[in-house]
C-alpha cells in the first residue's frame, strides 16, 4: 500500500497479459494484443537471441512505447548479451535498443533499458526478481531486500517459537535448555541478517563505486567539467576512507588506486601539479604493492602501468626528461608484459600504442625526430587498426587521430613539410567523421582545436597565410568555447593561448596589425592565469607563455615600435635564459630563447653578439632542430658573413617546401640566399 512514483503498491502484480501467441500468418498486432498493449502499465520483455529476431516482439515494443512512451518498459536477460550488435548473441530486440521521439517514431539514439539479468553470472534469481519488482512498483530495491530479509527472520521467529512450545510439552526440566536455544537462534537469525545486510550494502556501494570509475567516468568526460569529476573522485575515495582496508579484497584497493589517479587528473587539469602528484604517488604505493604480492596477475599490472605513467607525466611537465624517462619505460614494459599474457586483448593493445607515443615524445624533446616517427609510426599502426576494428567507437577513434598528431609533429620537425599536412589532415578528417556521428565531446573537441592551430602552423610554412588564418580563427573559437564551459580546466586554457598566438603570428603576416595585436594580448592574458596557478610547469612557462609575449616583441618591430620592442623582449629573455642555461629546456623552448635572442640583436645593435650566441647553440647536431629554428641559424650564419653555410641551409629547407613568412623574407635582406630555382 506504500505510495511511489507508479501508486500504491499492490499486494499482488497482477493482471498479467501473456502474450502466447507466435502471429506468424498475421498482418499486423491482433485486436486483443493491442488492446492488451494499451491497458497495460507496463511491458516485460523476456529477452533473449530468439526474441531479438522476433518480428512481432519487436512490433509489440514499438506500439507500447507509441502508446506510453519510453519509461515503462522493463527487461529481463535470460540469455544472449545486449548490444553485442551480433545477430547470434544479440538479445535485445531494435525498438528496444533505440528510443523513439515525441510522435513515436525510432530515432537513431541508443536507449538504455532496465534490464534484469537472469544469466548465470548476472544479477541472480532472487535479486534479478527483487530488481524486477522495484522496477514495476517504484519502490526502492533496497527496501525489497530488507523486506524480504524481514520475512525470512519472521519466519525463524515462528520456528523457533515452535520448538519452544514442544519444549514445553516435553517437561519442566528440558525447558530452560530450549529457552537458551530459542535465544541463541534468534540471535544467531539476526546476526545473519546484520551480516547479509552489511554485505548487501557493500556489494551496492563496490558496484556504485566501479560505474562511477568508469562509465560515469566515461560520459563525464566527454561532457567536460572538473566539478563533477572532481566530485566522484572525492566520493570515491571518502567512500573507502570510512573502510578498514586491511582485509580490502585486491581489487578494492584497485578501485581506490583508480579513485586516488583520476582525483590527481583533475589536480593537474586545474594546474596544482603537486596535489597531483601526491595523488598519483599514493595510488602507485599502493598498485607497486599489490603487484609485488601477484606479479603475473593483469589486473595488477594494469593498474600499476596506470599509476607509472601519471608520475611519468608530471616530471614530463616540470621538465624532468630523466624521472619522465624512467617511469614511462616501465610502463612501456608493463604494456609488453600484458601482451605477452594475453596477446588478443584490445585493450592491452592500446596500451602498448600509449607507450609507444609516450617514449616517441621524449625523443622529440630532444629533437630526435627521426627515432620520434619510428615510435609513432608503431603508435600509429596499433591505433589504426583499432580504430578500423572499431569504427562505432569513438575512444579507439580518437587515439588513431592523436596518432596522426603525434607522427606530424616528428615529419615537420624533420622539414617533411608535405607529409607532415596530410598526417595533419588525416587526423582532421577522423575528427570531422567522429563529430558527424556523435554528441558534442569535450576531448574531441580539444583534440581538434589542437589539430586546427597545428594545421594552420604548417599551412603558414608552406606560404598559405590566408589558409592558415582561417584554420588559426576555427582553432581559436572551438578553444575558447571548451575553455568557457569549463573555466578550471587550465589545460582548455593552455590550448586557448596557443591558437591564439598562432592566429597572432598569421596576422602580423598580413599586415593587420590591430587584430594581431587583440589576439596576442588576449592570449597573454591566459597565459599570466596559467603561470600564477602553476609556476613549475616548464610548459607554461617556456613556452605557453613565452609564445605570445615573443610574438608581441615581433609585432611591435615589425611597425618600428622598436622600443616598446625592447621592452617585451628584454625581460622575456631574463625569464627563458635559466631554463635554457640549466638544461631544463625541450628544443620548444630553446627556439623561442634563441628568437628572442634574433628580436633583440634586429632591434638593438647593441646585441649583434647575439647572433654569435645562437649558432653556438646550434653548432653541435643542427638536425634536432626544426626549420623555425633553422631559419634563425641561417639568419645568424648570415649576419655573421658565413654565407655559405647560410646558402647550404637555405637550400635544405627550400627544397622540401618549406615557405614560412620569416623565411622568404631573409631573400630580401640576403639575397645570396635565394636559390637556383628562384
Amino acid at each position: 500500500g506504500r505510495e511511489t512514483v507508479h501508486g500504491p503498491i499492490p499486494r499482488r502484480l497482477a493482471p498479467i497479459f501473456r502474450d502466447r501467441d507466435e502471429l506468424a500468418t498475421a498482418d499486423d498486432l491482433g485486436h486483443e494484443i493491442t488492446a492488451a498493449l494499451e491497458a497495460s502499465m507496463f511491458l516485460l520483455v523476456m529477452c533473449s537471441p530468439a526474441a531479438a529476431q522476433s518480428q512481432w516482439v519487436n512490433e509489440e515494443i514499438k506500439a507500447f512505447k507509441k502508446m506510453h512512451g519510453e519509461g515503462r518498459i522493463r527487461a529481463v536477460i535470460v540469455g544472449g548479451e545486449p548490444f553485442s550488435d551480433d545477430p547470434d548473441t544479440e538479445c535485445f530486440p531494435e525498438a528496444l535498443r533505440f528510443k523513439f521521439d515525441d510522435v513515436g517514431e525510432m530515432t537513431g539514439e541508443h536507449a538504455e533499458p532496465i534490464a534484469a539479468d537472469l544469466r548465470k553470472g548476472g544479477d541472480g534469481k532472487k535479486y534479478a526478481i527483487s530488481k524486477l519488482v522495484a522496477g514495476l512498483t517504484g519502490a526502492k530495491l533496497d527496501d525489497l531486500i530488507q523486506r524480504e530479509q524481514a520475512r525470512r527472520n519472521q519466519r525463524m521467529r515462528a520456528m523457533a517459537a515452535g520448538f519452544g512450545a514442544v519444549a514445553v510439552a516435553m517437561g519442566a526440566l528440558a525447558f530452560d535448555a530450549m529457552r537458551q536455544r530459542d535465544v541463541a537462534r534468534v540471535a544467531e537469525a539476526e546476526a545473519v541478517k546484520a551480516r547479509d545486510d552489511a554485505l548487501v550494502a557493500r556489494s551496492e556501494a563496490e558496484d556504485e563505486i566501479e560505474f562511477m570509475l568508469t562509465d560515469l567516468r566515461k560520459k563525464l568526460d566527454a561532457v567536460g567539467r572538473l566539478d563533477i569529476l572532481d566530485t566522484v573522485g572525492e566520493r570515491a575515495l571518502g567512500y573507502y576512507a570510512k573502510r578498514d582496508l586491511s582485509s580490502a579484497s585486491p581489487d578494492e584497493l584497485g578501485r581506490r588506486a583508480r579513485a586516488q589517479l583520476l582525483v590527481g587528473e583533475v589536480d593537474n587539469l586545474r594546474g596544482d601539479l603537486d596535489a597531483a602528484l601526491e595523488a598519483y604517488t599514493a595510488a602507485a604505493n599502493t598498485t607497486e604493492e599489490q603487484l609485488r604480492r601477484d606479479p603475473d596477475n593483469p589486473d595488477r599490472i594494469f593498474d600499476h602501468s596506470q599509476s607509472v605513467f601519471w608520475v611519468g607525466y608530471i616530471a614530463w611537465q616540470r621538465g624532468d626528461a630523466n624521472t619522465a624517462r624512467r617511469y614511462w619505460t616501465q610502463y612501456y614494459d608493463q604494456a609488453k608484459r600484458l601482451i605477452e599474457i594475453d596477446p588478443g586483448n584490445d585493450d592491452f593493445q592500446a596500451e602498448l600504442e600509449y607507450s609507444y607515443s609516450n617514449l616517441g615524445t621524449l625523443e622529440m624533446d630532444q629533437g630526435n625526430a627521426a627515432e620520434a616517427e619510428e615510435w609513432f609510426r608503431k603508435s600509429l599502426g596499433v591505433s589504426k587498426a583499432l580504430a578500423e576494428k572499431y569504427p562505432g567507437a569513438v575512444n579507439r577513434q580518437i587515439a588513431a587521430g592523436q596518432s596522426y598528431s603525434w607522427l606530424a609533429e616528428a615529419l615537420y620537425h624533420q622539414a617533411k613539410i608535405r607529409e607532415a599536412r596530410e598526417a595533419r589532415e588525416s587526423e582532421l578528417a577522423i575528427y570531422e567523421a567522429v563529430q558527424a556521428g556523435t554528441e558534442t565531446d569535450a576531448t574531441l573537441g580539444n583534440n581538434e582545436s589542437i589539430a586546427r592551430y597545428s594545421y594552420a602552423d604548417i599551412l603558414l610554412s608552406e606560404g598559405r597565410i590566408d589558409r592558415a588564418i582561417d584554420e588559426a580563427q576555427l582553432a581559436s573559437a572551438l578553444a575558447d568555447r571548451l575553455f568557457n564551459a569549463d573555466p578550471k580546466n587550465l589545460h582548455l586554457a593552455d590550448r586557448a593561448v596557443l591558437a591564439r598566438s598562432i592566429l597572432g603570428e598569421a596576422l602580423t603576416h598580413t599586415g593587420d596589425y590591430v587584430n594581431a595585436s587583440s589576439n596576442l594580448t588576449t592570449a597573454v592574458t591566459i597565459a599570466d592565469r596559467l603561470i600564477a596557478e602553476d609556476p613549475t610547469n616548464l610548459r607554461w612557462r617556456g613556452k605557453v607563455a613565452a609564445l605570445p609575449e615573443l610574438q608581441l616583441a615581433i609585432l611591435a618591430e615589425r611597425q618600428d615600435r622598436l622600443e616598446e620592442a625592447a621592452e617585451k623582449i628584454d625581460p622575456l629573455l631574463l625569464r627563458l635564459r635559466p631554463l635554457v642555461e640549466e638544461g631544463a629546456s625541450d628544443v620548444a623552448v630553446l627556439r623561442i630563447y634563441l628568437t628572442s635572442l634574433a628580436c633583440q640583436a634586429r632591434i638593438n645593435d647593441d646585441f649583434t653578439d647575439n647572433w654569435a650566441t645562437i649558432v653556438s647553440f646550434l653548432a653541435g647536431d643542427i638536425q634536432k632542430h626544426g626549420p623555425k629554428t633553422l631559419t634563425l641559424a641561417i639568419e645568424a650564419h648570415a649576419q655573421m658573413g658565413q654565407h655559405e653555410l647560410a646558402s647550404d641551409l637555405s637550400q635544405s629547407l627550400h627544397k622540401p617546401g618549406f615557405r614560412h613568412p620569416e623565411f622568404i623574407r631573409l631573400f630580401d635582406d640576403h639575397p645570396f640566399l635565394i636559390p637556383d630555382t628562384e
